[in-house]
């Protein structure tokens, strides 16, 4: 009988713990991520989404999961050094390739074991005549962004100016309604949670469709730990396909308000 997708995915993360258990696996792994709100995947108040998904891969693969939220520059370092063992959530850009491994397809990351998917949208003001359609950004002198994120080249590869002096989505619709930058670039989810959640900006700032881009998000691991534990990476990252595909959890996505 033909099994699907799931099903040898699960098997495939009993036979990589079944190998990682062989050799040396560690105790605990000690991974970063950023220390700012980024609905629904991290909150400072509980744990969000990626929270909830690691600790179920904590589960599976049998070893202490320890997060540490950091500014997400230093996060990136962290990793590079050796410091951390990993950190999430993290977009593919080939240059990052150069801080830690991603779950990788051939010369591709592995979609299928990604943690989520998201997006980034424009935001603008009400009546403003910034435009987007799907391959330009119109009469915008600039454009603001959080800083250390993957948007940033993006935006500039589309020709824009990029103001990414602040980290947070609420600093950076501050600075387009005070007319610093003429829109911003947030994260789909973050930037509607933000606009929802101040009459001030649902008032004047309004989002403009389609999506800037929508992007796979991974969990990245340090050289040290996959070169050490290369067994055990490859189980930890099955699993979070695992995990992302399973009953439990889409519960969970969906009850999550």
């Amino acid at each position: 009988m033909k099994r699907s997708p799931l099903a040898r995915l699960a098997a495939a993360v009993l036979l990589c713990l079944g190998a990682a258990d062989a050799a040396d696996k560690p105790a605990r792994v000690n991974i970063c991520t950023e220390n700012e709100d980024s609905y629904p995947w991290l909150q400072k108040d509980r744990p969000g989404l990626n929270i909830i998904m690691m600790r179920m891969v904590e589960k599976q693969v049998g070893s202490k999961i320890d997060i540490k939220p950091l500014p997400w520059k230093r996060c990136m370092e962290s990793v590079r050094s050796g410091e951390m063992d990993g950190l999430f959530k993290i977009s593919f850009k080939a240059d990052r390739m150069e801080i830690g491994h991603y779950p990788m397809a051939g010369d591709k990351p592995d979609a299928t074991r990604r943690m989520l998917d998201d997006s980034y949208s424009l935001y603008r003001l009400k009546g403003s005549k910034v435009e987007w359609d799907g391959k330009a950004i119109r009469n915008a002198d600039a454009v603001g962004a959080q800083a250390g994120f993957s948007i940033v080249d993006q935006l500039k590869g589309l020709g824009v100016r990029v103001d990414d002096g602040v980290r947070t989505a609420d600093d950076n619709l501050q600075k387009l309604l005070t007319g610093r930058v003429s829109a911003v670039a947030l994260q789909t989810l973050e930037g509607d949670v933000s606009l929802a959640g101040k009459p001030e900006f649902a008032a004047r700032i309004e989002r403009v469709d389609p999506p800037l881009v929508t992007k796979p998000y991974f969990l990245m691991l340090s050289k040290p730990f996959v070169a050490k534990y290369p067994d055990f990476a490859k189980a930890l990252w099955d699993s979070v396909g695992a995990v992302r595909e399973s009953a439990e959890y889409k519960t969970q996505m969906q009850q999550f308000k």
